[in-house]
């Protein structure tokens, strides 16, 4: 290392105490980091949230299956009678079966994606009703703000408040109820 190197090596010796007083003084209060996938699948809110989505998918997929076993029914009673039926008589019931069972299928199909707009829309929801609790957990931590931890490319683990907020939630629920 010549001269200058080592000129230059004391010199940034010497500023660094300086530099890191003045970068000292310059910090901005925290940033705080957010699972959000966590607090919507760990809060006991998000879990109520699910709870109401899942028991109206375990009603809808009961009857799916009674309409299924049904209409399963139907069509083995007509194949059974089509040796002893006109064939005009018989492409009738078909085609009557038929355009029942496309009805069926719409009307579930809607149901279903009522469904997953209802799913959605209680995503929105939660967020919207726990923004507020986050908030108030910020400013309690003098931060200025909340990044989502899928944001975050690196990170300290202190600076991460899921646990705390799943907490606070879990104390502090927002008083809505689910979307029905």
């Amino acid at each position: 290392m010549g001269v200058r190197g080592v000129a230059l090596a004391i010199g940034l010796a010497l500023a660094g105490p300086a530099l890191a007083q003045e970068a000292q003084v310059t910090v901005a209060p925290p940033v705080l980091i957010l699972d959000s996938e966590r607090l919507w699948a760990e809060s006991e809110y998000g879990k109520s949230l699910r709870d109401a989505l899942d028991a109206r998918t375990l009603a809808l997929k009961t009857e799916n299956d009674r309409i299924v076993a049904d209409l399963t029914a139907e069509e083995q009673d007509l194949t059974e009678r089509r040796p002893d039926m006109d064939p005009d008589a018989f492409r009738a019931e078909a085609e009557a079966f038929d355009a029942k069972v496309q009805d069926i299928r719409a009307a579930r199909d809607a149901k279903e994606a009522e469904l997953e707009r209802d799913s959605a829309a209680a995503r929105v929801q939660f967020f919207d009703e726990v923004r507020p609790l986050v908030g108030r957990l910020m400013v309690e931590r003098g931060a200025l703000t909340v990044i989502d931890s899928r944001s975050i490319v690196v990170g300290v683990r202190a600076a991460d408040i899921t646990d705390a907020a799943i907490a606070w939630i879990d104390e502090n629920p927002p008083t809505s109820d689910a979307p029905e």
